[in-house]
């Protein structure tokens, strides 16, 4: 894969292919990006189009759900740490966070629609 330096991305000159190039030779595209990702330029844009694998894709994009998933963990923390910290806090009822109207179809559920071996599986 890529390997990033000082934030910015860094590639051979052999992974650059122009927008013509690669309309032209699709097949080749695909096939090369299987290898490494090709980054595709405009004349006037610069590079504006990266083409990558399936597999690089995924890979990329399940990485970086982990990281929005530890980002909200981390977040949590420490706004659960910043309550514990503070004296002064006070606590909010169900009623005030979920208004009138959602707090009542709370209340209306009924707590045994669904069976507990549902609820764990």
């Amino acid at each position: 894969m890529d390997i990033v330096r000082e934030g910015k991305l860094t590639f051979g000159r052999d992974q650059v292919v122009t927008s013509s190039h690669a309309a032209k030779n699709f097949g080749e595209m695909r096939r090369r990006a299987k290898e490494e990702p090709l980054y595709v330029s405009d004349r006037n844009d610069g590079i504006d189009t990266v083409i990558v694998d399936f597999d690089t894709f995924e890979a990329l994009a399940v990485e970086l759900e982990n990281f929005r998933v530890q980002r909200l963990y981390d977040t949590a923390a420490i706004r659960l740490q910043k309550g514990d910290a503070d004296l002064t806090r006070q606590p909010v009822g169900l009623a005030e966070v979920l208004g009138e109207k959602s707090y009542a179809e709370w209340l209306s559920l009924d707590a045994d629609a669904i069976a507990d071996k549902d609820l764990f599986e």
